[in-house]
């Protein structure tokens, strides 16, 4: 945390978010692993519950938005929508930092689909973004 101090008074204090860099990168500096910090945190961890697959991840079945399992499944608008309701309630769930998210699809051709998330950081920064693309590969 970091405290914001005028005349030598705490006034108030600001969270700081940090996650881990996935692809461990070392820090061309001290040597330690780079962090991801704030914005950048939540949104890294907001495009791995939507890229993550139920039962993906060991002791944690439950985990993910399985998109890609539904990849080839969403050729209405009803199961469109359905998807879109159920990722947005599953980000909100297991990213907790994150309110009022929003989803727009994008193109469905070509084995592929365009994800555009809309979300607001608790008590921090509004009108944040993820643009997403999912494809099937083999």
């Amino acid at each position: 945390m970091v405290d914001l101090v005028n005349n030598g008074k705490t006034v108030a204090t600001k969270d700081i978010f940090s996650d881990l860099d996935i692809f461990f990168r070392k820090h061309p500096i001290t040597g330690d692993i780079v962090t991801k910090t704030d914005t950048d945190a939540i949104k890294r961890s907001v495009r791995n519950i939507v890229l993550t697959n139920k039962y993906e991840r060991p002791f944690k079945p439950n985990f993910g938005g399985s998109i890609r399992n539904k990849l080839f499944e969403l050729t209405t608008d009803r199961q469109l929508n359905r998807m879109k309701k159920t990722l947005a309630k599953e980000i909100e769930q297991l990213e907790p930092r994150v309110e009022n998210v929003d989803i727009i699809y994008g193109d469905t051709d070509s084995n592929s689909l365009h994800i555009t998330i809309f979300y607001n950081i608790k008590n921090g920064n509004p009108n944040q973004e993820v643009d997403i693309t999912v494809s099937r590969t083999r």
